[in-house]
C-alpha cells in the first residue's frame, strides 16, 4: 500500500516533465515562424532600393569639355522686361552625347540663367547674356557650365552709331529680325527670332530660338533611363 503513492508521485512528475517538453518545442516553432516573416518583409524594401532611379547600379559617364548643346528656348527673355539672374527653361534640340552613349535625349528639360539683362537708353542698345545651367535627368536636376551668348542690340539712331556688335562676333544661322540684334563676344550660334526695335535699343530672344551652347568644363551625368 505504501507504494501506490509513489506510484502515483511519479506519473504525476513525468506528465508534468512531458507538459513542459511540449510547452519548449512550441515557443521554438513559434520563433521560427516570426523569423522568416521578419525576412520575408524586408526583402520587398530591399528590392525596391535597388531598382530606385538614381541608384549605384546606373551608369554615369563623362561628358567632356567643348560638347555642343543645341538648345531650343521654351521661356522667351527681353531686354526690357527681364533683369540678370532671371531662369528660364530650353529643351535639348539633340541628344546630349558622351562618346557613342546618349546621356539625354532630345526633348530633355535645360535650365539657364540671364547673366546680363540691360534695357536699352538712348545711346546704347538692349544686352542679353545667357549661359545653362542645370539639366534634368530621370526626375533630378545635375548642374553643368556652358559657355554664354550675348546678344546686343544697336545704339540708338539719335548717336549716329552703327550696330554695336563685340569683338569676335559668333557665328549667327538663320533669320534676326529686326534692326541692330547682334551677337557678342564668345557667343554660341543663335537660329530663329531675335529682335530688335526699329531704332535697335532692345532686344528679345523669343521662344522657339535654337542657340548653340558649349560646356566649359568635363561633368559627369547618369545616363537617362530608356
Amino acid at each position: 500500500m505504501m507504494n501506490n503513492p509513489k506510484n502515483g508521485e511519479a506519473v504525476v512528475t513525468g506528465r508534468v516533465q512531458g507538459r513542459r517538453t511540449i510547452a519548449t518545442l512550441y515557443m521554438s516553432c513559434v520563433l521560427v515562424l516570426l523569423s522568416v516573416a521578419l525576412l520575408e518583409a524586408q526583402q520587398p524594401s530591399s528590392t525596391s532600393s535597388q531598382a530606385a532611379p538614381g541608384s549605384p547600379t546606373q551608369s554615369v559617364v563623362t561628358v567632356p569639355a567643348g560638347t555642343h548643346m543645341m538648345v531650343r528656348m521654351v521661356d522667351p527673355v527681353d531686354s526690357e522686361t527681364n533683369q540678370a539672374s532671371d531662369r528660364f527653361k530650353g529643351t535639348l534640340e539633340a541628344n546630349l552625347m558622351a562618346g557613342d552613349v546618349v546621356v539625354a535625349p532630345k526633348g530633355t528639360a535645360v535650365y539657364g540663367r540671364l547673366i546680363t539683362a540691360e534695357s536699352a537708353g538712348r545711346r546704347s542698345g538692349g544686352e542679353l547674356e545667357l549661359d545653362i545651367t542645370d539639366i534634368m535627368i530621370d526626375g533630378s536636376l545635375h548642374s553643368l557650365a556652358t559657355s554664354s551668348t550675348q546678344v546686343q542690340g544697336q545704339q540708338g539712331s539719335g548717336g549716329g552709331a552703327e550696330a554695336a556688335r563685340g569683338a569676335g562676333v559668333g557665328a549667327v544661322a538663320g533669320a534676326i529680325v529686326g534692326a541692330g540684334a547682334g551677337v557678342g563676344a564668345g557667343a554660341g550660334a543663335i537660329a530663329g527670332n531675335v529682335s530688335g526695335s526699329t531704332r535697335g535699343e532692345k532686344v528679345k530672344v523669343a521662344a522657339g530660338t535654337l542657340i548653340d551652347f558649349t560646356l566649359e568644363h568635363p561633368v559627369s551625368l547618369p545616363v537617362a533611363q530608356k
